[in-house]
C-alpha cells in the first residue's frame, strides 16, 4: 500500500487508474487498493461543531483545488447509452453487478414496508431500488441532483408503467416536502451530504411519527480514524480529484451518537454478503426497534407452522418455537416481547430467552406457564440490555412437548440508551 503525500503522487495514480480502466472496470478497482493518503491529525476536537466541518470542507479543498458545492456531484453520462445498459450492467463485471443487486435484495427485506407506504429515495442516481420499490406498489419520491439522473428515471419508470415524483435538488429539499413520508431511504448517498446533521434533523419534520430512515452501503464502520470526515482511500481520493465528489466515512459511535442528537435512534443491521455493504435503521426514540408477525421472514421456527400471520405451536413437539431476528443494538437497556394469542389454545410450558453473537451470549431468560399467562393476559416481556453493543440480538422461544400457542407476533424496544 503506497501513503500519498502530494497531489502529484495521487495524479499519478489516477492515471494509473485510468490505464486500467480502459482495461476493465475490475482491473482499475484493484488499481483502488494500491494508495491511500494518511488521516489528518489537527481536527478540531469536537465533530459536532462548524470548525470541525470546515476543516474536512478545507481537506476536501486541499484534494480536489476547488471548493466543495453541491453542483460538483453532477454526474455527465449518456441517458441513450444507460437506458440500455445503466450501471451495474456498464462495467460488465459479473462480481460488481452481483453484489449490487445482492445489497439491494438485503435492503428490501431489511426495509420490509407495508403495501402502499410513502418513500422518499435521496440520491436514487440509476434508479435500480426506485423502480424495485414502485414495483412493490409504494409511492416513491426520488430526489437527485443530477438532472440526467432524474431524466433517466423518468423515462425507465415510463417503460414500466410505473408512477414516480422525480426531484431535481439537493438533500434540502426535504425541509420544503409538501407531505410527510412513511420512510427515507439513503443507498450509497448520504456520505456526499456536505451537512449531515442539518439533514438528520430535517427528517424529523419530514417524516411520519414511526418513520424509519434507512442507510445501505453507506461508509460506516468501527474503525474510521477519525469520528467523521473525507475518506483518503483509493477509490475515494480518485472520485475527489477526478469527478470533484465529497466522499465522507463515519465511524459507528459517532454516527450512532449524531442520529441521538438529532432525535434519531439508530441501529445496525445484520449483512454478511457483500461484504462491504452496511444497513443501518433509524427509528424515532420509543418506537420498537424490531416488530413483525409470525408470518415475517425475519424470525423463524422449527417445530411451528406458520398460518396466516402467526406462528402455530402444534404441542407435538421439543424443540425451538421462535428464534429470531438477529438485529445489532447499541449499548442500553430494551424490552422483548412475545404476542400471543389467547384463542384457539394456550398449554403447557416453555422458555424464553434473548441472546446475542448467535447464541452465544445469553442476555434474559424466563419461564412460561401457560395457565398463567392465559390467566394474567397481554404479552410476555423480558428486559435485557448491556453495557457493550449486541451483535446478532435474537428473541427465542424453546417448547416442551406439550406447549401449545399460537404466536402473533414479535417485538423489540429500547427502554433506556446508555
Amino acid at each position: 500500500m503506497q501513503i500519498l503525500t502530494t497531489l502529484r503522487e495521487l495524479d499519478d495514480k489516477i492515471a494509473e487508474c485510468n490505464r486500467a480502466e480502459a482495461i476493465s472496470d475490475d482491473a482499475m478497482r484493484a488499481v483502488f487498493g494500491t494508495f491511500c493518503m494518511a488521516p489528518p491529525r489537527d481536527l478540531p476536537a469536537d465533530p459536532f461543531t462548524e470548525d470541525y466541518r470546515q476543516a474536512q470542507l478545507a481537506l476536501y479543498r486541499g484534494i480536489a483545488e476547488r471548493p466543495y458545492e453541491t453542483s460538483n456531484e453532477v454526474t455527465s453520462f449518456n441517458i441513450e447509452a444507460a437506458l440500455r445498459r445503466p450501471f451495474p450492467f456498464s462495467t460488465r463485471s459479473g462480481v460488481t453487478t452481483g453484489e449490487y443487486f445482492m445489497a439491494i435484495g438485503a435492503l428490501l427485506r431489511a426495509m420490509a414496508l407495508p403495501p402502499g407506504a410513502r418513500v422518499i429515495e435521496f440520491g436514487p442516481g440509476w434508479g435500480h431500488t426506485t423502480l424495485m420499490l414502485a414495483k412493490l406498489g409504494h409511492r416513491v419520491t426520488a430526489v437527485d441532483i443530477e438532472p440526467r439522473f432524474c431524466e433517466l428515471i423518468r423515462r425507465r419508470a415510463a417503460q414500466e408503467g410505473l408512477e414516480i415524483e422525480v426531484v431535481n435538488d439537493d438533500f434540502t429539499w426535504v425541509e420544503r416536502a409538501p407531505h410527510r413520508f412513511d420512510a427515507a431511504l439513503f443507498f450509497e448517498c448520504f456520505h456526499h451530504c456536505a451537512d449531515h446533521l442539518r439533514l438528520l434533523r430535517a427528517l424529523r419534520a419530514a417524516l411520519a411519527p414511526e418513520a424509519r430512515i434507512f442507510f445501505a452501503g453507506e461508509p460506516i464502520t468501527p474503525d474510521f480514524p477519525m469520528p467523521w470526515g473525507l475518506r483518503l482511500d483509493g477509490n475515494s481520493l480518485w472520485a475527489i480529484r477526478k469527478n470533484g465528489w465529497l466522499e465522507l466515512g463515519f465511524r459507528e459511535d459517532y454516527f450512532r451518537q449524531a442520529l441521538q442528537q438529532a432525535g434519531w435512534f439508530g441501529f445496525k443491521l445484520p449483512c454478511r454478503d457483500p461484504g462491504w455493504m452496511t444497513l443501518w435503521e433509524a427509528r424515532p426514540p420509543g418506537q420498537p426497534v424490531f416488530r413483525a408477525t409470525g408470518a415475517d421472514p425475519r424470525i423463524n421456527t422449527q417445530i411451528g407452522r406458520r398460518v396466516g400471520d402467526t406462528i402455530e405451536i402444534a404441542g407435538s413437539e421439543v424443540g425451538t418455537g421462535l428464534y429470531g431476528p438477529y438485529v445489532t443494538l447499541p449499548p442500553g437497556h430494551y424490552t422483548a416481547r412475545i404476542h400471543f394469542a389467547r384463542e384457539p389454545y394456550l398449554y403447557g410450558q416453555a422458555r424464553m430467552d434473548v441472546a446475542a453473537g448467535i447464541g452465544s451470549q445469553i442476555l434474559a431468560h424466563c419461564s412460561i406457564d401457560a395457565r398463567a399467562l392465559d390467566a394474567a393476559g397481554g404479552p410476555v416481556v423480558l428486559p435485557f440490555g448491556s453495557d457493550q453493543e449486541m451483535p446478532q440480538v435474537e428473541v427465542r422461544l424453546f417448547c416442551e412437548g406439550k406447549f401449545r400457542a399460537v404466536i402473533e407476533a414479535v417485538e423489540i424496544t429500547p427502554e433506556i440508551f446508555l
